[in-house]
């Protein structure tokens, strides 16, 4: 029988001495403070980089990618908790209302709805990982860490989702489903001020387009959401087996909203017939 192949989440401990990393190249960058609270951009004018700038910028940059691969978790919990979302959401709070008011709803918090998703960032990243891991989908090295950081992070919006829509045990009515797909919006909105790079905002702004967007990121980030939500149990249901959810991913490339070739690249790679 087919199977999707089984991908372990690993959750590292936070005080990981660098003894213990397999990478020593960072042994320096992770031997100083890491600063987890993120901080909104507060000005659009462009800094004189000085080289003292450059080597910071770099420096963070080298711990940024060390966490990606690392570190996941750690890094996912930088932006989802409730004082980086309160300061985004006061921060683009007209913006947000305008998003949610025009179904009748004003922004309100809901933390327990990212608890409830944390499981399904993770596995979408480790989705992600194992599926671009070995040179597939030939992404650069960049292009593959705006992956990641776009997984562990897009469905940020969540927590402005209505709980009454969010927790809805029965089938969404048509109203509802537009409600519940705002989400994606609502993370590029939360996330666009925090510093994290414009492939990664496009990335998670667009993974639930009904139709292909011709990102190659987008598409395999999509596919690797989807498949982490099929396989997943919900209010509403039990997740499917692997020959359900292959079936499925392949209907919705015929329907077009899932590039074929990206599906199909990916369905061999977890060893799907």
């Amino acid at each position: 029988m087919a199977e999707i192949r089984k991908i372990g989440i690993q959750k590292l401990n936070q005080s990981q001495s660098v003894s213990n990393s397999q990478n020593r190249g960072y042994a320096y960058l992770l031997n100083q403070p890491i600063q987890d609270k993120v901080e909104l951009s507060t000005s659009k004018k462009a800094e004189k980089k000085s080289p003292i700038n450059m080597f910071q910028t770099m420096m963070f940059d080298a711990v940024r990618k060390f966490q990606l691969h690392n570190q996941s978790e750690q890094y996912m919990n930088k932006f989802l908790n409730q004082e980086f979302i309160e300061q985004s959401l006061d921060a683009h709070k007209e913006e947000i209302s305008g998003i949610l008011g025009k179904y009748g709803y004003e922004p309100k918090i809901d933390m327990s709805h990212l608890e409830d998703s944390k499981m399904h960032f993770l596995t979408t990243y480790n989705y992600a990982k194992n599926l671009t891991s070995e040179g597939h989908f030939n992404l650069s090295e960049e292009e593959r860490d705006t992956l990641l950081e776009a997984a562990l992070l897009h469905d940020i919006g969540k927590a402005l989702i209505p709980d009454e829509v969010f927790n809805k045990p029965g089938k969404f009515t048509p109203e509802e489903r537009e409600v519940m797909d705002l989400h994606s919006e609502l993370s590029y909105v939360l996330l666009k001020d925090s510093g994290i790079s414009k492939a990664s905002l496009d990335a998670i702004r667009h993974h639930h387009h009904k139709e292909q967007t011709g990102d190659k990121i987008t598409e395999i980030l999509s596919l690797c959401d989807e498949t982490s939500a099929l396989k997943e149990n919900r209010v509403y249901k039990k997740g499917f087996s692997d020959e359900k959810t292959a079936a499925i991913l392949k209907e919705d490339v015929e329907a077009g909203k899932l590039n074929s070739s990206v599906v199909k690249t990916g369905l061999d790679i977890m060893s799907v017939d």
